[in-house]
């Protein structure tokens, strides 16, 4: 078995945010993210794997009606957001 393992840093201009995706081939095993336009910021901060994030992502995620996947991430974060406050 070979396993592939990626770490792509989006940034999201319309959600205001860059976006970890850390994945196993085509799956998402991980996630994080931090609100703003300051890379450094969030290389410091937040290149790195929020579990709470990431098992709240793949509950929900199979009823997401978004077929892109950044999408559908970007409403788990809003949902995310709403749902720690």
């Amino acid at each position: 078995m070979k396993i592939v393992e990626s770490r792509i840093i989006y940034w999201s201009k319309e959600d205001d945010r860059f976006i970890l995706v850390v994945k196993n081939g085509t799956e998402i095993i991980g996630l994080n993210f931090c609100q703003g336009d300051e890379i450094e910021i969030f290389l410091e901060n937040f290149n790195c794997i929020d579990e709470d994030l990431t098992r709240f992502y793949q509950a929900i995620d199979p009823i997401l009606s978004s077929v892109i996947e950044i999408d559908r991430i970007n409403e788990v974060m809003w949902a995310y957001l709403r749902y720690k406050m």
